[in-house]
């Protein structure tokens, strides 16, 4: 995919990495001329945000929630005035490649969950795969609609208490950032964290430790 392919109205993340400083910022496409993606102006602070250091690394990450984020490396953004408006103008050398936005370690879980989706009162049976403190991968058997697809609740019990303890209910929501279609039928979704219940985190920190 090339960048001029973007769409106006569509939002992109632009990642910035100077050293061991990274800031990521959003931004909203407000169209396309000559191979150059025109973005409403970036403000941080208020501040309209300067990128003409040649020192800062930009990457553009797109992601339309129907497959895995698409990322544009070395891009270039300035500042410039069409029809009297000003742009931040966004240019990337070479095609986008798929980029899975996971970094951190992440756990195999194929465990049973159930996915509630906004404004449907019942609760559907998914297989979760796999899980990290800002991500999850999870089967589903049936669609979700792209009206519900940005409020998705999950949650499953963490059963590996002793038999003294009580099992303890872990909630995450999730948005949808690609899916594909499974041979066998239904769906896999892969989702970025937007919140989560305080003790995700100490779920995943035993998982890993037993799988050491």
């Amino acid at each position: 995919m090339k960048i001029s392919e973007l769409k106006k109205g569509e939002k992109v993340t632009i990642r910035c990495k100077h050293k061991t400083l990274l800031a990521d910022m959003e931004a909203q496409v407000a169209g396309v001329r000559s191979e150059v993606v025109l973005l409403e102006l970036i403000r941080h602070d208020g501040q309209i945000v300067d990128f003409s250091s040649p020192h800062v690394q930009i990457i553009t990450i797109y992601e339309d929630g129907k497959d895995m984020p698409k990322a544009w490396t070395n891009c270039r953004i300035q500042k410039r005035t069409v029809d009297g408006k000003q742009y931040h103008a966004l240019a990337a050398p070479k095609a986008s490649v798929k980029v899975n936005r996971r970094k951190v370690s992440r756990i195999l879980l194929n465990k049973p969950g159930k996915l509630k989706i906004s404004n449907v009162p019942d609760g559907v049976d998914i297989m979760i795969h796999d899980l990290c403190v800002n991500g999850i991968g999870f089967e589903c058997p049936v669609k979700i609609e792209e009206q519900d697809i940005r409020h998705l609740y999950i949650q499953f019990l963490d059963e590996g208490k002793e038999d003294d303890e009580e099992e303890q209910e872990i909630k995450v929501e999730a948005r949808v950032v690609w899916k594909k279609e499974l041979p066998g039928g239904g769906l896999f979704y892969g989702c970025r964290l937007v919140n989560a219940g305080g003790n995700l985190g100490y779920y995943v920190a035993d998982k890993m430790r037993e799988d050491r």
